[in-house]
């Protein structure tokens, strides 16, 4: 169940890098090969500008004493911060700007198939996506009205993508600012998509050991069957109890990760806050050292079972 919820995470989170080609470089321009993939493209987009709206609000609450203390105490750092949260709220609201064209255009797009600004070949459409050196809409024979629009998506998804990168940097940039005044600047919901990683990769092992489990089990019901009273059923029994400990252990932290986004802003006040170098909140804290519980559980319930 856990697993399932964390790839559902992951698809909204992870829609960030469909924005990036296979080298890991932004690429200049959205290339849809249909209006499907289109229609994907600014849904990926608004769901990103949703997040990132979400969280420049939780930031721009706790930047306000910052830049007060910094306005007083140290002008340059004050300066270096408010060139930034401006800069941040600029890229922002361009990149809405921009997206908001794109989503006229669409409309205009399915009104209007006549237009015929992508490829009715499929395959020819497919041959172009697939294309390493196409970075643009074909518009090859392709009306002067369709050629308009092909330019007006390039411009306008050059300008987001453009956007969203100056606005990353930004974010690191006050992640630097404040690293060197031996703070670190957390963004909650970023936490928790990079432990989403670990979060998969153990409640896949955790699957691993059903039939192991259910193996164990079926030993359970025959030594049972044949006296409940025996050493070996009352070993089996004990290791049973202990392995139903680890998984109501287990279960317990996957219930706390589902939601941990929920009681992390509760602790932080929000889903950004600022807290020194060396410091942990409690959630933090807690996350780590049940991961590794659940690390050690995975490791120990074959070796119980191997003892039988």
């Amino acid at each position: 169940m856990l697993l399932k919820n964390i790839k559902r995470v992951s698809i909204i989170i992870g829609t960030l890098f469909l924005f990036y080609n296979c080298s890991g470089r932004m690429p200049n321009t959205w290339v849809p090969r249909d209006i499907q993939s289109l229609d994907a493209k600014i849904m990926n987009t608004k769901q990103w500008l949703k997040i990132e709206k979400s969280n420049f609000k939780y930031l721009s609450k706790i930047m306000k004493n910052e830049l007060n203390y910094y306005r007083k105490n140290d002008f340059r750092v004050f300066k270096d911060l408010d060139r930034e949260m401006r800069s941040i709220s600029k890229y922002l609201d361009k990149i809405k700007s921009s997206l908001n064209k794109q989503v006229k255009l669409a409309t205009k797009i399915k009104k209007k198939p006549s237009i015929g600004v992508f490829d009715d070949n499929i395959k020819q459409s497919k041959k172009r996506f697939f294309a390493k050196k196409k970075n643009s809409i074909s518009t090859i024979n392709k009306s002067e009205k369709a050629v308009k629009i092909i330019n007006s998506l390039e411009k306008n998804s050059t300008v987001i993508l453009e956007n969203q990168s100056n606005y990353s940097s930004s974010i690191n940039n006050l992640k630097s600012i404040f690293k060197k005044k031996k703070y670190r600047l957390v963004f909650i919901r970023d936490q928790i998509d990079r432990w989403n990683h670990e979060i998969r990769e153990i409640t896949h092992e955790r699957e691993k050991l059903t039939p192991i489990i259910d193996n164990f089990n079926l030993i359970l019901s025959e030594a049972l069957f044949k006296s409940a009273e025996s050493s070996y059923a009352k070993n089996i029994i004990s290791l049973s109890k202990r392995i139903e400990r680890y998984k109501d252990e287990m279960n317990k932290f996957e219930s706390f990760v589902m939601n941990l986004e929920s009681i992390a802003g509760k602790q932080a006040k929000g889903l950004v806050y600022i807290i020194k170098n060396k410091e942990r909140k409690n959630y933090q804290k807690k996350y780590e050292k049940e991961l590794s519980n659940y690390q050690n559980i995975l490791k120990e319930i074959p070796k119980l079972i191997n003892s039988v």
